[in-house]
């Protein structure tokens, strides 16, 4: 993995994802190592949340802390702490103002109460509470070791928080979010801040648990290191920033020397998608490529592009001329393509090329999961609608565990899957990426098939399907964010990040 991510990526606390259990576990362990007590480290944790607050709210100067009865609420207690100490207005409310706490959560309340008799600050009970004049509410009402959909004064404050318009900073997990699958347990709090503590939980990096957490701020509170050597992970963040470049072309380089790249697809009525993924595919330096398509579209897809060879017939000798082969846009799903799909996986059997499949492709897979298999590269592309046909199941059993249905999928086709949405997952069923790059201006027709393009061609060049697959979504989505940092999200068209693709796959 290390020859093709940069320097000390691969070793980066900041690019690895943990459950919240690893961390919970290893947590204790690895502070003794760092002869830190646990009452520090909450103490930095407390440290590092107040930090973010007056660096993302530099103006703020009433806020309300949301405290719960566990270590999470300690965190809480610490963060009043600190903002009263530098002279904001602080309110506190507790869910039960008369439970008694344990351990380092007790040590930070009372260090908050000292204060209190002092005359400085308040302590609330939760009684439906009007938040008028705060300017941010501090979060620390559950943490990562919640069960169960969240029930009673907490789903009510919880539910008071997200109509209040008023902007939350989340300690260590937006409260309500399943910590490592990321989706809401009933309720959860749809935060602009999460500061996340010692390890990265992934139910904070894809799916719905990105949109819940809002920007995501990672301290490991001087412990890092000692973490590290107690826990492992299969699981990385990555963007295209952390990909080493691309090999240099050979000199003596012809046409042929960068793969021969057959697209399928583009039945009538559907040319749009097959040329997107064609054109995609040379700006990311494939050396010769065809598109295979009805004969009905294939005006519509030479027109303005004349690189892009066709044919509408004889699909076997193109599959011969092909060194690797991208189907599914714009396919469809009636007789010409089905017969497509089977000419293709019967060819495939006795001559085992690397493959794409996308869209309508993996429709049909879905109802022939033996078809394609031993190829010596396999990348699958779904979207949630797509995952869920492909693995017989509902799309919101897939949201509910983007890491798990990534895997299976890996497994149940032996390929590597692209889990496409906020957090692109990709995983060989061994270990698993998270794309951190890309924004919701992407959210329009036609960038699946653009992704296509990119994989195809990256394996057409020889990469392995998991380096590939990796290289084509960041890219892809790096592509996006320069697009949308440029114009802005809405209006991104698909066909816009073709030049934006060329430029960053030459980057040096």
């Amino acid at each position: 993995m290390s020859e093709w991510l940069n320097k000390n990526t691969a070793e980066s606390l900041a690019h690895k994802v943990f459950s919240a259990e690893q961390v919970r576990d290893n947590e204790p362990a690895a502070a003794q190592a760092a002869k830190c007590r646990m009452f520090t480290l909450m103490q930095r944790a407390g440290e590092a949340a107040f930090k973010q607050l007056i660096l993302s709210w530099p103006h703020a100067r009433a806020i309300l802390v949301l405290c719960g009865h566990g270590n999470n609420g300690g965190d809480g207690y610490i963060v009043a702490h600190l903002a009263r100490q530098h002279g904001l207005h602080v309110s506190l409310c507790c869910v039960d103002i008369k439970h008694k706490l344990a351990g380092d959560a007790l040590l930070a309340q009372q260090q908050w109460l000292q204060g209190v008799e002092q005359g400085s600050g308040q302590v609330l009970a939760w009684q439906n509470r009007d938040f008028t004049g705060f300017d941010v509410i501090v979060d620390a009402l559950l943490g990562t070791g919640l069960k169960g959909e969240v029930r009673g004064s907490y789903r009510d404050i919880i539910q008071q928080v997200n109509v209040a318009l008023i902007p939350v900073l989340s300690i260590d997990i937006p409260s309500g979010l399943d910590a490592n699958k990321g989706y809401p347990l009933g309720v959860a709090i749809k935060a602009n801040c999460t500061v996340t503590f010692v390890g990265i939980k992934s139910g904070l990096c894809s799916g719905m648990g990105k949109e819940y957490c809002g920007q995501r701020v990672f301290a490991d509170l001087a412990i890092g290191a000692e973490f590290l050597q107690g826990v492992q992970t299969k699981i990385h963040l990555i963007s295209y920033g952390d990909l080493s470049p691309l090999a240099a072309r050979r000199l003596n380089a012809h046409k042929g020397s960068h793969g021969k790249l057959l697209c399928i697809g583009g039945n009538t009525g559907m040319a749009g998608a097959i040329r997107m993924s064609g054109e995609a595919a040379l700006r990311t330096g494939a050396g010769l490529l065809k598109v295979f398509c009805h004969p009905d579209s294939a005006l519509a897809i030479s027109s303005g592009r004349p690189e892009l060879m066709l044919a509408s017939q004889a699909l076997e000798q193109h599959l011969n001329w092909a060194s690797s082969i991208a189907i599914g846009p714009g396919l469809g799903q009636n007789e010409w393509s089905q017969a497509l799909f089977t000419t293709l996986a019967q060819y495939l059997a006795s001559h085992p090329k690397p493959l794409v499949i996308d869209a309508d492709g993996l429709n049909i897979l879905a109802s022939t999961p033996e078809s394609m298999k031993n190829l010596p590269a396999l990348v699958i592309t779904p979207h949630s609608a797509e995952a869920a046909r492909l693995l017989a199941c509902s799309i919101r059993d897939v949201e509910h565990d983007r890491y798990g249905a990534a895997i299976e999928l890996a497994n149940k086709y032996q390929a590597c899957c692209i889990l496409k949405g906020p957090g692109t997952i990709i995983s060989d069923g061994s270990q698993s990426f998270v794309c951190t790059d890309g924004n919701p201006g992407m959210a329009s027709g036609g960038m699946g098939d653009v992704l296509t393009g990119i994989v195809a061609a990256l394996l057409a060049q020889g990469l392995p399907a998991l380096q590939g697959a990796v290289y084509a979504v960041c890219l892809h989505a790096a592509a996006a964010d320069k697009l949308a940092a440029h114009s802005g999200q809405r209006g991104m068209l698909a066909t816009d990040l073709f030049e934006i693709v060329r430029a960053l796959v030459n980057w040096k």
